[in-house]
């Protein structure tokens, strides 16, 4: 376990910042995407040193998974399923089980058999076991025998980690390196660069980052990067020349439309966080686009309040913050981004078996809005981290959702750096609203609904109501709902689901028009709080 670094995570699995497991904020709200299993070409002869690390991936996934996942793991199951990825790798390779042993098979002939462990085996020893038949078939096939340990340890973990839920998953080194860069940002310059026709292109320098500072300018043309001709580069190629340690240089030559000759250029690299806040103005109102939750997410959306208050000065008549297509992404801060707001009252609530899953996230004292009025976008591409805010802010009532019904993604995942560089997402809590409903499945229901909408004034005087289909009625029997009673499940699935509107962006022309009418706001904030009876 001296190797694994961890992380929490509530995401796409598109959450790793090396910190103990009981830092449970440090969390990504993930959706789980499938990877794609990749054969690398590997050597004839095994390398010491990747084979002590292919063990040590093995013990620290195993000893992870049987200690921290959120329901208790048959490591059987699983060790089958990782054989069965092994199996996967060569056409002529298969695998048979009993009760207590398997048998791998090359062309119908048996290449390796073995009992399982015993039931009282430590999860060590059946990393041990695992990684002894995988390395004895790897001698019998040449096709796995040409596979990369990296490879191997993603194709037995890809089938593996399926025998627990969803959204456990592994990542490969390549993969993890993408996410965390996601998460938490790279050694950059701070430019993007696309090629075309006639070259490699600057077409976007951050302001304040070093490129900027370097001169670097829009429409420059890269012609090489550390003295590497960028010619025929892909994309990820050029970025992965830009990208590098932390305060130390990279050198551009560049040509430039008003200079007559290539200049070389030498740009110190610093750390890079993805912007996922954007800001805008519609009329007096302050609009934040959150398109996913990093390590900045909090500090910039912060940033982009005050921008509000600066620019409209007097005339700022509240905040739309844009939450659809927001996928999750670090826990903390879904829980800082919702405390902005809140002055006092429950953010979260997460459970889970192991003991330090069991976490309360409470809003501190103070907000940022000065108390003005809130409104929030979602729709059913809104997840995880994204749910969180969402439900927070419309069970405290300090804000009206309008939109569709979210994703349903109420589980987190502890994010553990592996020593091959591979990361292991793995689900050990679940969530709540504020209110006491789960997340899981039915996700966060709108106080506006606008599925299919194509009258505003209608959808609003809709939502309003007090009838069986305003979002009050629709809300409180979407908080009644048991996980258990799949009748009462899919019924409330239907009450909003995510159907595209035909008629522009209807969600904020509603949220405008509640902005600009305290006495229709104040309705539909009613109508969204928790109460004693939810």
């Amino acid at each position: 376990m001296e190797n694994a670094r961890r992380a929490a995570v509530v995401d796409d699995g598109r959450l790793a910042v090396p910190s103990p497991l009981s830092l449970a904020r440090k969390l990504t709200a993930c959706l789980a995407v499938p990877l794609i299993l990749s054969a690398c070409a590997g050597t004839s002869s095994d390398n010491g040193t990747e084979v002590a690390t292919f063990h040590a991936v093995f013990d620290t996934v195993y000893a992870e998974t049987a200690e921290a996942h959120i329901d208790p793991v048959d490591l059987t199951r699983f060790t089958q399923a990782g054989f069965q990825g092994i199996a996967g790798y060569d056409p002529e390779l298969s695998v048979e089980y009993d009760s207590t042993s398997y048998t791998f098979l090359l062309n119908g002939d048996d290449v390796h058999d073995d009992d399982f462990p015993d039931s009282d085996a430590t999860p060590e020893e059946w990393a041990a076991h695992a990684v002894e038949a995988v390395l004895s078939v790897r001698t019998e096939s040449t096709i796995v025998e040409g596979a990369s340990f990296d490879s191997l340890s993603e194709a037995f973990f890809d089938f593996a980690l399926r025998t627990l839920d969803r959204y456990s998953r592994y990542a490969n080194p390549d993969d993890a390196e993408q996410l965390r860069a996601e998460r938490v940002g790279y050694g950059g310059i701070g430019i993007m660069a696309e090629p075309g026709t006639d070259g490699v292109t600057i077409v976007q320098v951050e302001p304040s980052e070093p490129a900027d500072a370097a001169g670097l300018i829009v429409g420059d043309h890269i012609l090489s990067i550390d003295g590497e001709s960028v010619e025929g580069l892909s994309v990820g190629q050029i970025e992965s020349l830009l990208r590098g340690p932390i305060d130390t240089p990279v050198v551009l030559v560049i040509e430039r439309a008003s200079l007559p000759d290539a200049l070389s250029v030498t740009v110190g690299r610093t750390q890079i966080v993805p912007n996922t806040v954007f800001y805008s103005v519609s009329g007096n109102h302050a609009v934040i686009r959150i398109s996913g939750f990093n390590e900045r997410t909090s500090k910039r959306v912060a940033e982009a309040v005050g921008r509000g208050f600066s620019e409209l000065d007097g005339e700022l008549a509240g905040f739309i913050l844009d939450l659809r297509g927001n996928l999750g992404g670090l826990l903390d801060q879904a829980v800082d981004t919702a405390d902005l707001f809140l002055a006092d009252g429950m953010i979260s609530i997460a459970d889970g078996r192991h003991p330090e899953s069991h976490q309360r996230f409470a809003a501190e004292p103070g907000e940022i809005a000065n108390g003005l009025p809130i409104t929030v976008l979602i729709n059913g591409a809104s997840a995880s981290a994204a749910e969180i805010v969402a439900a927070a802010l419309q069970d405290q009532g300090r804000a009206v959702l309008i939109g569709m019904s979210t994703f349903g993604k109420g589980s987190i995942q502890t994010v553990v750096e592996l020593p091959n560089g591979g990361e292991l997402f793995l689900t050990w809590a679940r969530f709540v609203a504020p209110s006491g409903y789960p997340l899981e499945r039915l996700g966060v229901m709108p106080s506006i609904c606008t599925s299919d909408a194509r009258d505003a004034v209608q959808t609003l005087n809709d939502g309003l109501s007090d009838g069986p289909l305003g979002g009050a009625q629709l809300l409180s029997e979407r908080r009644r709902v048991e996980l258990t009673d799949e009748d009462a499940v899919r019924a409330s699935l239907e009450d909003c689901p995510w159907i595209p509107h035909t008629s522009g962006d209807i969600d904020q022309t509603l949220a405008e028009m509640l902005l600009d009418s305290p006495a229709l706001y104040r309705r539909a904030v009613a109508a969204g709080r928790m109460t004693d009876g939810s």
